[in-house]
């Protein structure tokens, strides 16, 4: 699997590009600063990606990973 990320300034454009794409996402804020985490992405997500203005685009392969482990207590948010 591949994850894609896609750092901007324009938080709305990232969010539009991520609404366009059938693929799970993160969108992660910083000091005037958004990163978008794309999974699953292919090339044309890669390629819209590339066509907004203002962004830095990467793609990195998926090695290893947990999605969830769990503390052992329940919350509102377990599974």
């Amino acid at each position: 699997m591949r994850v894609l990320f896609v750092e901007g300034k324009e938080k709305e454009a990232l969010l539009g590009l991520a609404r366009e794409l059938p693929h799970p996402y993160w969108l992660l804020a910083g000091e005037g600063i958004w990163l978008l985490e794309v999974f699953g992405a292919g090339e044309e997500a890669m390629a819209k990606a590339r066509a907004l203005p203002g962004v830095k685009v990467w793609a990195f392969a998926l090695e290893d990973g947990v999605v969830y482990r769990g503390c052992g207590k329940k919350s509102a948010t377990s599974p």
